[in-house]
């Protein structure tokens, strides 16, 4: 795809062949008085992960408890 190249032209770049756009001036907008984005520690990371594979864990176990075989075919 646009392997003819780019033309590029008042903040934006245009392929050759099927005319595509990309804009190059083009930034990110953020309204004012936002709060600053907040990353996350490793350990609440670590944490999150932990609390998400144990439910997937406990899903999984609530499929395959003797009597609910039926349950894994459906929805």
């Amino acid at each position: 795809m646009h392997h003819s190249g780019w033309t590029e032209t008042g903040g934006e770049a245009r392929c050759v062949d099927c005319g595509t756009r990309r804009f190059t001036d083009y930034g990110a907008l953020r309204p004012p008085d936002l709060p600053d984005a907040v990353t996350p520690s490793d350990h609440a990371r670590s944490a999150a992960d932990r609390a998400a594979a144990r439910q997937v864990w406990q899903r999984i176990r609530l499929r395959l408890l003797p009597g609910q075989g039926d349950r894994l075919t459906s929805g």
